[in-house]
């Protein structure tokens, strides 16, 4: 019974962080509050975007998430604990990965992507003498 409270809560949670700042969005960068990455901190469009954008994707995933939590309760899938609680850490990342997705999106049809930005999809790790990535 309490497995499905996990998805429940979690995205109860995510809803609330979603609704807090679609109301009230961050006005700078402040690591306490509010979306921050490299990416968002661009400009202050840039910056303003990340926001809308966040507070949708958690509104969007936390929802799945509650609805998922539902359906785990009402069609008795409780029996499934280790896969829900392995999975719910999913719903936590989708809000990041698409919001930085959309943002790298804006940047590119505004020329204005950084220079230095390398794409995380595209990093290669070379193997050196002592077991090191570089």
């Amino acid at each position: 019974m309490k497995e499905n409270m996990i998805y429940i809560f979690c995205g109860s949670l995510i809803i609330a962080v979603g609704i807090i700042w679609l109301i009230s969005p961050a006005q700078r960068p402040n690591r306490l509050y509010g979306y921050l990455s490299y990416l968002a901190q661009v400009n202050k469009d840039s910056f303003k975007f990340a926001q809308r954008r966040a507070s949708l994707y958690c509104l969007l995933f936390g929802g799945i998430q509650v609805i998922l939590g539902l359906l785990i309760r009402f069609l008795n899938w409780d029996r499934y604990f280790l896969f829900w609680l392995l999975t719910f850490y999913f719903f936590i990342l989708f809000p990041i990965i698409w919001t930085e997705k959309s943002l790298k999106k804006f940047l590119i049809k505004r020329h204005e992507l950084p220079k230095d930005y390398v794409d995380p999809d595209k990093v290669k790790h070379k193997r050196t003498k002592g077991f090191k990535d570089q």
